[in-house]
């Protein structure tokens, strides 16, 4: 009998390739000039509902209107500062495409004050070649210490990097943490809601992780990037149901959305079946060719 072969090891080259598109297509934050109009007019309204009732509040209706402006101002600076640091990280993040663009940008984000942002900029970068070095990086964020703005990043960012290397316990915490209605874009909600399904998977609540995935429409274009996250929580998801078909279903379309993943299955303490239909989806895709008996003559 020959022996079964297993599917073959990533492609080191090819995942770093796909890592760099990834980087080269992220988009800018924007500020929302058209959010910051709408907060203007409000306000503008404020003021003049505070003058009309002058002669019944007096100076308070000012006072009010106020404190309520400087607040206003206050998180919109906050957010405008927020929103140019990380335009900046992008810019880096897009220089990350070869190994001396991954170079320079680690010595530009490891350079001065490492805060939560720079760091979870360098586990990104870190991760194409290093998984075990990024997540020491992602370990040494304070997320109390986070600004609140980027705390669901670094949540997430740390839960996938447990999952990643196979620490689904220690994924646990850091994703049950994670706020979805916090995300402000479609795909940063997609990327939190897959690393949340598939550590609940990975734990023991699959039917939570189920109800997570039912809000996300892995067919829809704009979420390219994030299907094959959403494919891998949805393997683990289906198995732990025991709803093979669609676990041999969504491990056939990560396979298609990028082959190297099929590789994350065949580690040390992952699921049997996740392991067996990694073998035979990568088969099945011609990954791998499928064993041929053999007959000894004697």
């Amino acid at each position: 009998m020959a022996k079964k072969k297993r599917p073959a090891a990533p492609n080191p080259e090819e995942a770093r390739a796909k890592a760099a598109e990834a980087l080269g297509k992220l988009e800018q934050p924007k500020v929302n000039w058209k959010v910051i109009a709408q907060v203007g007019v409000a306000l503008a309204v404020l003021w003049v509902i505070m003058g009309m009732l002058s002669p019944y509040l007096g100076i308070w209706g000012f006072v009010v209107a106020g404190v309520l402006t400087a607040l206003v101002l206050g998180a919109g600076l906050y957010l405008f500062r927020m929103t140019r640091k990380s335009a900046a990280l992008v810019d880096i993040l897009k220089g990350a495409t070869d190994a001396q663009g991954r170079a320079d940008a680690l010595a530009a984000l490891q350079a001065g004050k490492g805060d939560a942002m720079k760091k979870i900029a360098e586990a990104q970068i870190l991760a194409q070649e290093d998984p075990k070095a990024a997540l020491a990086v992602m370990e040494s964020i304070d997320i109390d210490k986070a600004p609140r703005l980027v705390r669901n990043d670094v949540r997430a960012q740390l839960a996938l990097m447990y999952l990643i290397n196979n620490k689904v316990a220690e994924a646990k915490v850091p994703a049950l943490a994670i706020q979805l209605d916090q995300a402000p874009q479609a795909k940063q909600k997609a990327m939190y809601g897959a690393v949340k399904a598939e550590a609940l998977a990975r734990t023991g609540d699959p039917q939570a992780a189920a109800k997570i995935l039912e809000g996300f429409d892995t067919d829809d274009d704009s979420l390219a990037e994030m299907k094959p996250l959403l494919h891998r929580a949805e393997v683990f998801t289906w198995i732990k149901l025991r709803k093979k078909g669609r676990a041999r279903t969504a491990m056939m379309r990560l396979a298609r959305a990028d082959a190297n993943q099929l590789a994350a299955f065949l580690q040390k303490g992952v699921h049997p079946e996740a392991k067996r239909l990694a073998t035979e989806v990568a088969q099945r895709e011609g990954l791998v060719p499928k064993p041929k008996m053999q007959v000894r003559m004697r």
